[in-house]
């Protein structure tokens, strides 16, 4: 019972415990019947089981049963004779279902079927549900390209966690992953570099081998479909007018110099941008709206970061834009591509997140600020009347190094850059500088996943967890103490195991 992860709000042990065998029989409404087929093939898979759908008049193990007045991530739990799930949503029952499999053995969540003639879960009450809405994680996959298959395991563990949120980042400099029918090159073009860095970037040595691949809108169908079986919403992101390189160089009219470039083979952030001509501002739109489509009603998120001003100071189109709109400082042109691809984008019906770059020149109204940069940039755009997600590197981004140990594989930074699984479960989601009156805007939190040193599934593995088991915990909204945690923490990596999460070892513990 300690074990589990994230803790729910309310426990009440009780004694003894109930024996399941298979196969486990389900009472439930026909609306959440895919709710539980779920359940069952996680079983299936596991250790064997199947599940029987019995009438409401039927013998049965669990019952699942509706409570309207439940908030919609919410759920009770009873665990006796004849267990009882009560929601109000398909969410709840499933979080409901997660937190019943965590009762049981490891075994519950293998990944290869290990036989298991019957099970003994502890009698318990329990009632949870999350504080936050936004409970997300950040995969890029454009520095190193993560196949279908990768992507739908790595929703499994999200969703294991009762993560919520997948952002997919999915254009960059270093590659274009989506295919655009009315751009083609984007992708035949975009989408693979030539090279990549061996070790970290500094040390300037190269690999020399082709890196690709990219989603059409089938495998976009089948990620999406998958995350709604668990509830985990994807969120995809075209970063735009900065990290463009691997754009411009399938279109070259979208940039500012005439010399023709390559998809980049180097990390870190290329100078060359969008030009801010009217061809380049319809790409943008055309493109952004696009694969927004591939992802209905599910918010954009439009990037906006680390957007270089070089080109754009250099270039007499852009000085003659900035004179056109009145603008005194170059950095207000990129307000241009913020606001027509979020206006474009709330046209469609779509809620619209950008990196809080977008903050140094006039932002949208709606638009919903992920701020990255520090704790300050979210208070500053909660204080403006902003909803706001935090994700503040200096606890959230997950490239960086594990720990100060000199083992560590290359990571985005060198030491003394360290986050811990302790200091991102240290980390409070409210800013406690915030006035109290502007905490309604903090959506929640969300953590980073960059790739330019995660290119395989194992590394992914390593930089997420345990990191993402403890950050589970912190926007789920019932952190306590790390020692408190940490017992939870010891078992839940025998979870891990089974599911075969190659998950960084824990320390011995001080």
């Amino acid at each position: 019972m300690s074990s589990l992860v994230p803790t729910p709000r309310f426990v009440e042990h009780l004694s003894g415990t109930v024996t399941w065998q298979s196969p486990l029989r389900v009472s439930v409404a026909d609306e959440w019947r895919e709710v539980v087929e779920t359940f069952g093939a996680d079983l299936a898979k596991s250790i064997g089981w199947s599940v029987a759908f019995v009438g409401d008049a039927d013998d049965c193990d669990v019952e699942i049963l509706q409570l309207p007045e439940l908030d919609d991530e919410a759920f009770q739990l009873s665990v006796a004779s004849r267990t009882r799930v009560e929601a109000s949503s398909s969410a709840g029952v499933s979080y409901a279902l997660t937190m019943l499999r965590q009762l049981g053995p490891p075994s519950l969540w293998s990944d290869e079927t290990t036989a298991v003639a019957s099970i003994d879960v502890p009698c318990v009450v329990i009632q949870d549900g999350p504080t936050y809405a936004w409970r997300g994680v950040h995969l890029d996959v454009s520095r190193h390209f993560f196949d279908v298959e990768t992507v739908c395991r790595f929703i499994d563990l999200l969703a294991a966690h009762r993560l919520n949120r997948l952002h997919l980042h999915l254009n960059d400099d270093q590659g274009w992953r989506v295919e655009v029918p009315s751009w083609p090159r984007l992708t035949e073009v975009g989408s693979t570099r030539r090279s990549s860095p061996v070790g970290h970037d500094d040390d300037g040595v190269d690999d020399d081998a082709p890196h690709g691949g990219f989603y059409r809108a089938s495998d976009i169908e089948a990620i999406r479909r998958h995350g709604a079986t668990r509830f985990v919403q994807i969120v995809p992101e075209i970063d735009l007018p900065g990290h463009a390189q691997a754009a411009i160089t399938a279109y070259p009219e979208l940039g500012n110099v005439a010399n023709p470039l390559e998809v980049w083979t180097r990390w870190g952030i290329s100078d060359h941008v969008l030009n801010v001509g009217t061809k380049a501002l319809a790409f943008a739109e055309e493109v952004v709206l696009y694969v927004a489509g591939l992802f209905p009603d599910a918010p954009v998120h439009i990037g906006g970061d680390e957007c270089p001003t070089i080109e754009w100071e250099r270039s007499p189109d852009a000085q003659s834009v900035m004179l056109e709109h009145g603008f005194n400082d170059v950095r207000q042109l990129q307000g241009l591509y913020t606001t027509r691809m979020a206006s474009a984008l709330q046209r469609a019906g779509h809620e619209v997140f950008a990196w809080d770059e977008v903050l140094d020149a006039e932002v949208p109204k709606g638009t919903v600020i992920v701020a990255w940069r520090s704790v300050a940039k979210g208070v500053e755009a909660a204080t403006r009347g902003l909803d706001v997600v935090m994700a503040p590197m200096q606890f959230l981004y997950f490239d960086w190094l594990s720990s100060l140990s000199p083992a560590e594989p290359v990571a985005v930074a060198s030491a003394p850059f360290a986050t811990t699984w302790e200091k991102v479960y240290g980390f409070s989601v409210v800013p406690l500088d915030l006035d109290p009156t502007y905490a309604h805007h903090v959506r929640g939190a969300q953590a980073q996943l960059w790739s330019e040193y995660i290119s395989t599934r194992d590394r992914l593995d390593y930089m997420a967890f345990p990191r993402l088991v403890a950050f589970s915990e912190v926007v789920w909204g019932t952190a306590s103490t790390v020692s408190d945690f940490r017992p939870r923490l010891e078992h839940h990596v025998e979870r891990l195991a089974a599911m075969g999460v190659r998950h960084r070892p824990l320390d011995v513990a001080p």
